[in-house]
């Protein structure tokens, strides 16, 4: 007789697993398991904790800007407002004059963002491929600009951008040097030149990303004649999609919330974190020139601190909002890019 030959593929028969039942049994199984359960415990707890610290202030934002005037600062409505009101987010909406103060913050951003990639991944690639021993002397200034403060270079860049010159070429045409200062223009040229609002992280992070790639992409570019320029944007930028996403993730939020280079240099009043400032600085005066722009049923009070800190509040959710639902439809990616970006090499 022939033994049955078990079909491949079949499902296996579950063992199923018996439960202690003496008490040197439970011993047993709790010296073997309980290090496991305790450290699952401990690691769960670790995260409620950040992320209640985390997501508890932008939490009370949203409960004191629905919430209404006449609740404000009372205990019993601390975080579920028992009243909805859209007072004070409209009439943050009014003051910030938001619709154009968003779509400028939103462009000069976007243009930054784009200027901040293309020179990071160009001068991350040279310090990535090119061999020369004093070009990569020279990636020690690279990390010098990430650890020297930006205030420190303060004063030497206003005075530059105030009277910006090349080598003294334009003063010579022109017989004096151009004013850049209240232009987004030095903004971008710093982003173009690699100086920009944490350039020098940028380029760090496209050098090891670009490290990590293997030399036979380039290679067989070569061999099919691109030259340098043309097998970094044909061939090695669409595979570093990884380190794009992370970089623009970075800049377009550093960009958005910074506050320093806006106002040293653009000195706009249509961005919206210097909208901001300006907005906080002088509440009460803000709060009664747009008097007459918001519905005249609202509780509205223009010498209340808590009505000011409400409004001021609502004003800080409209600045947050683009960027909380930009990292809703890109965090997965960004997750995954930032794993692959600037660890590798």
């Amino acid at each position: 007789m022939t033994k049955s030959k078990v079909k491949k593929g079949a499902p296996k028969r579950a063992v199923a697993r018996r439960l202690p039942k003496t008490a040197n049994e439970w011993v047993v199984w709790f010296r073997r398991k309980g290090g496991h359960i305790l450290m699952s415990a401990l690691r769960y707890a670790l995260i409620l904790c950040i992320g209640f610290i985390i997501l508890m202030p932008i939490l009370k934002m949203a409960s004191q800007t629905f919430m209404s005037p006449e609740e404000v600062g009372t205990p019993v409505s601390t975080w579920v407002p028992s009243v909805f009101s859209m007072e004070h987010i409209t009439v943050a909406f009014t003051m910030m004059n938001y619709p154009a103060a968003l779509a400028y913050t939103l462009a000069t951003t976007a243009g930054q963002v784009i200027l901040q990639i293309l020179s990071a991944a160009v001068t991350g690639y040279s310090f990535a491929r090119i061999r020369s021993k004093g070009l990569q002397k020279l990636f020690a200034f690279v990390i010098l600009t990430i650890v020297v403060p930006p205030s420190v270079l303060m004063l030497p860049q206003y005075l530059f951008f105030r009277n910006f010159d090349i080598f003294g070429i334009i003063k010579l045409i022109t017989g004096d040097s151009l004013r850049l200062l209240g232009n987004p223009l030095t903004l971008y040229l710093m982003d173009l030149c690699g100086v920009g609002l944490k350039g020098g992280l940028y380029i760090f992070i496209f050098r090891q990303f670009f490290r990590g790639l293997p030399r036979e992409l380039e290679e067989a570019a070569h061999m099919d004649g691109c030259g340098f320029l043309k097998t970094l944007f044909m061939i090695i930028m669409p595979n570093a999609v990884p380190g794009i996403i992370t970089v623009g993730v970075l800049s377009f939020v550093w960009n958005w919330n910074d506050t320093y280079y806006a106002n040293l240099f653009v000195q706009n009043k249509l961005n919206l974190m210097v909208k901001l400032k300006s907005v906080s600085g002088d509440m009460e005066n803000n709060l009664w020139a747009i008097k007459s722009k918001v519905p005249g049923d609202y509780y509205f009070q223009t010498a209340n601190p808590l009505y000011q800190g409400a409004v001021l509040t609502a004003a800080s959710l409209l600045v947050i909002i683009p960027l909380i639902v930009m990292y809703m439809f890109i965090q997965k990616r960004f997750v995954e890019s930032a794993s692959n970006a600037g660890i590798v090499g």
